[in-house]
């Protein structure tokens, strides 16, 4: 498998009003092809500032202190270094927590997937923008593409939503998907749709997946990996039947032990 992701020592800080505030602390991680890599943790442990730091959407106040990113062996963050407005979107495919949030309430679905197309795939003709809208809602699992494509999102089940919102970030082709706790406001059910979908996407485009999520178990029935983190630091990282079977970090027993089923 090819490594797509490599970061190495991250640490970034946020500048406050009287102090800076670390939010991560000499961060390592790795994604390769066709590979499934969860980061773990409760609110506030620095997944969510980790996940959105290599597509460069970190807020004003906070900078990067230490270490880097790298996408397939190409630094595109480091100190003084932010060349992800080049690979965002294209090179690598984001799906944010709320697809209601996400998606504008005024454009149908095949308006979305155009706009994404045309800003990432120069030159690209009508013809190909509504063969690849199609085909990646086919990737989807959406039967009735035409319903969804002239829809707009207020009218699609949260499934539908959240599928859609799936298949903007990987219409693109990326080598590199980010799922920043994207099952979250799903029921159970449509839950388990979603993560069988992320692992249908990655075993048959061979793209790389970084699943962040607060569910340890969601995490450990989708990923090959888990890193688990607290206070903006990786505490434990292993393959997701070590973490889950032999956790070796008191941290990640209380998440364990905090799951009812589990016990």
């Amino acid at each position: 498998m090819t490594e797509l992701l490599t970061i190495s020592g991250l640490s970034i800080s946020a500048r406050l009003a009287d102090c800076d505030l670390r939010l991560l602390d000499d961060v390592d991680l790795a994604v390769r092809r066709g590979q499934i890599v969860g980061v773990v943790g409760e609110s506030g442990s620095g997944k969510t500032t980790l996940a959105r730091s290599v597509v460069g959407l970190l807020e004003k106040n906070v900078r990067v202190d230490g270490g880097s990113i790298s996408l397939a062996g190409e630094q595109v963050v480091a100190p003084g270094v932010d060349l992800t407005a080049g690979v965002r979107g294209g090179q690598v495919g984001m799906v944010f927590q709320d697809a209601s949030r996400s998606l504008n309430p005024l454009m149908k679905v095949r308006a979305h997937l155009a706009e994404v197309l045309h800003r990432h795939v120069p030159g690209i003709d009508k013809d190909e923008v509504r063969r690849r809208s199609v085909e990646v809602l086919e990737q989807m699992r959406i039967t009735d593409t035409a319903r969804v494509l002239d829809s707009y999102p207020h009218q699609l089940s949260g499934g539908l939503r959240q599928r859609v919102a799936i298949g903007l970030a990987v219409v693109t082709r990326p080598s590199l998907v980010i799922a920043d706790e994207c099952t979250t406001a799903l029921d159970v059910t449509t839950q388990t749709k979603v993560v069988e979908l992320f692992r249908t996407l990655v075993d048959e485009l061979g793209i790389g997946l970084l699943f962040v999520t607060h569910d340890l178990m969601l995490a450990s029935d989708l990923c090959d990996e888990i890193a688990v983190m607290s206070s903006g630091r990786v505490v434990e990282q292993g393959t997701a039947l070590h973490v889950l079977e032999s956790p070796e970090q008191d941290y990640t027993r209380r998440l364990l032990a905090a799951i009812p089923a589990w016990n």
